[in-house]
C-alpha cells in the first residue's frame, strides 16, 4: 500500500510537470531574473523547462555566483557538449548555446569555482597535439575580459578523472572512472596530491558525482547502495574531522528512476540535480498506436535526464541530527 505522504508527493510532482508542459507550449513565457527566479519549494520542480528541457539529456547544471550565467551538459548520440545561457540586458535569459571552448570533444560536468573566476569541467580532449583522443580529465577555463580563455588541464596523478567540485581552499573532489571511487586532490605549492576519500564514503558499489560544500563541511554524491532506484543521491557531514555515515536523501529528491549530478547554488538556497523520472509512462500495450510512443520519445518527459531544483533547507535539517 502506498503511504499517504507518497501519494501527496506524486500529486505535487504531477502538478509541477503539468505546469512544465504549459510553459513549454507558451513561446512567450521567457525566463527572467538572477538564478532564473527560482522560488522556495519542498517538491522538485523542473528548472526553466521552456529554456532547458528537451528530448535529450540535460544535466550538470551550475550557476555563476551572481546567478547571471548557467552552464549545463547535453548529450549528442556519441558525446557530451557543454552549453550555457546567460542574462541579457533586458534581464531575460538567452537561448542555450554551445560553450566557446566546447563542441570538438566529448565534455561534461561544468562547475564554477566558488569565486566564479574559473569554470571547471571534464573533457576527453587530447593532452598532446596530434593525438586523436585523450582520456577523461579535469580541465578549467578562466574568464578574461568577459571571454573564456584557453582550456588548461589539471594534473591530478590519476587517469579517468571526472566530475570536479572545488573548496574555498582550492582543493578538488573528483571521481575516477577506473575505480568507481571518489578522491580529494589537495592543493600544494608543487601541484595537487590526490588520495581516495575514506571508506565510509567509498563503498564497493561505485559512488560518484561528488559535490563538496565550499567550506568542506558536507558532501552530496551519487550512490547505488540501498537505493530507491537505479541511482540515488546521498549526503554525509564532516563532524569533528570525520565523515558521517552517508544518508539517502529519500523522496521526493530520489525516485525509482536515476538521480545524479548534485549541486547547491552559491547562495546556499537551492539544490539542483538531474533526474530521469517520468510522470506519464510509455504505453506499449498490444495494438497501441506506435506513433504515440514516437511522440513521447521526442518529448521532454521521455525518461532522459532533466534538471530539477528544490529548496536546500533539507541540508541543515539533516545536519541538526548530529548536534
Amino acid at each position: 500500500m502506498i503511504k499517504q505522504q507518497n501519494i501527496f508527493v506524486l500529486i505535487l510532482l504531477l502538478l509541477s510537470t503539468i505546469g512544465c508542459k504549459k510553459h513549454l507550449e507558451d513561446e512567450n513565457n521567457s525566463v527572467q531574473g538572477a538564478f532564473m527566479n527560482m522560488t522556495p519549494t519542498k517538491v522538485p520542480i523542473m528548472l526553466a523547462p521552456q529554456l532547458l528541457a528537451s528530448s535529450l539529456d540535460e544535466y550538470n547544471g551550475t550557476f555563476s555566483p551572481d546567478g547571471t550565467e548557467f552552464f549545463f551538459t547535453t548529450n549528442t548520440p556519441k558525446s557530451g557538449i557543454i552549453c550555457f545561457t546567460k542574462i541579457a540586458q533586458d534581464q531575460q535569459w538567452t537561448k542555450p548555446k554551445i560553450a566557446s571552448f566546447s563542441g570538438d570533444h566529448s565534455e561534461y560536468d561544468p562547475l564554477f569555482s566558488p569565486d566564479g573566476k574559473r569554470l571547471y569541467f571534464s573533457s576527453e580532449r587530447p593532452l598532446k597535439d596530434g593525438d586523436s583522443k585523450g582520456k577523461t580529465g579535469i580541465w578549467y577555463v578562466e574568464k578574461q575580459d568577459s571571454v573564456w580563455g584557453v582550456p588548461q588541464h589539471i594534473e591530478l596523478g590519476e587517469e579517468g578523472n571526472y566530475y570536479s567540485s572545488i573548496t574555498k581552499n582550492g582543493d578538488i573532489y573528483f571521481n575516477i572512472w577506473n575505480t568507481g571511487d571518489m578522491y580529494k586532490a589537495t592543493k600544494t605549492p608543487e601541484g595537487y596530491k590526490s588520495e581516495p576519500l575514506p571508506e565510509v564514503l567509498n563503498s564497493k558499489d561505485a559512488e560518484g558525482d561528488p559535490f563538496i560544500s565550499p567550506d568542506e563541511d558536507y558532501i552530496i554524491f551519487r550512490g547505488y547502495n540501498n537505493s530507491l532506484g537505479f541511482g540515488d543521491l546521498f549526503i554525509s557531514f564532516r563532524i569533528n574531522g570525520n565523515w558521517t555515515q552517508p544518508e539517502n536523501l529519500g523522496e521526493p529528491i530520489n525516485s525509482p528512476d536515476h538521480e545524479m549530478c548534485p549541486y547547491v547554488t552559491p547562495d546556499g538556497k537551492f539544490f539542483i540535480f538531474a533526474s530521469s523520472r517520468m510522470v506519464e509512462p510509455y504505453l506499449s500495450n498490444p495494438l497501441n498506436n506506435l506513433e504515440d510512443i514516437r511522440k513521447k520519445h521526442h518529448a521532454f518527459d521521455n525518461g532522459e535526464l532533466n534538471i530539477y531544483y528544490i529548496s536546500a533547507d533539507f541540508i541543515e535539517e539533516k545536519r541538526n541530527k548530529y548536534e
